[in-house]
């Protein structure tokens, strides 16, 4: 019979508790879906402002009230968007920490990093261009490794891929984003203003399999989740509500 390892010991004599995540998953899930839609919604208003300002460019008369019309779209869009976003990133933090927390929780004592750095990670210059991707991939991978230790009979799904792929856009998505940032203050010639409007509709388009990325992933992950809380509550161990 194989000795247990120290970590194996240690893993076996943790009383088991995972928190539920279901919720947060689900919240989570219903505003990245209204994000992309209001997405798409940008989009179309995007090229009709994108429209109107190429048509003052080669001096078309453009009535005051269509000018006027457009600046409120945008605008009140513009709001909404920003509001949407905050929630989604807030949401986004709180199902992200609950999962890597749960892994903690589960005793699994060779993760790489403390349930905080979870948040913390991507409000740090430098790491959060790599950290955040990190421990994703570790929630992935360790979540299915201890299913595996309940169920030998389960299957490890490779996340590699759309990991990859939601970070190469995360990444490419937030230097367009502070490209946009830096033409706002430069929009004092109709050329500008269109330069400005042709970066928010790249931005707006990145975003959109961004999202869809993000829904897929938290989508497989929260089945992997949904077996490891059933394999918990088998074993003995708690789910707790909060």
């Amino acid at each position: 019979m194989t000795e247990l390892t120290t970590t194996e010991k240690q893993e076996e004599t943790t009383p088991l508790e995972i928190w539920d995540n279901s919720k947060r998953a689900k919240n989570l899930l219903i505003v990245f879906w209204i994000l992309t839609g209001l997405t798409i919604v940008g989009i179309i208003s995007g090229y009709m402002e994108l429209n109107l300002l190429q048509r003052a460019q080669i001096g078309q008369y453009i009535d005051p009230s269509e000018a006027t019309s457009n600046d409120l779209r945008q605008g009140i869009l513009g709001i909404i968007q920003t509001g949407i976003y905050i929630t989604s990133i807030v949401l986004f933090l709180n199902w992200f920490r609950r999962a890597y927390g749960n892994l903690h929780r589960l005793g699994i004592t060779y993760l790489k990093h403390k349930e905080s750095m979870a948040v913390w990670t991507w409000f740090i210059p430098i790491i959060s261009f790599f950290r955040p991707v990190q421990i994703m991939s570790e929630i992935w991978t360790e979540t299915q490794e201890k299913i595996k230790k309940f169920d030998a009979s389960y299957i490890k799904k490779n996340g590699g891929l759309i990991i990859g792929l939601w970070w190469t856009l995360f990444i490419l998505s937030n230097f367009i984003g502070r490209y946009v940032l830096k033409t706002a203050f430069k929009q004092d010639t109709i050329e500008q203003l269109i330069e400005g409007t042709q970066a928010i509709l790249l931005s707006d388009a990145m975003q959109i399999p961004e999202a869809l990325l993000v829904i897929l992933i938290v989508v497989k992950l929260s089945k992997m989740e949904a077996k490891l809380a059933k394999e918990v509550k088998s074993s003995g161990g708690n789910i707790v509500f909060k």
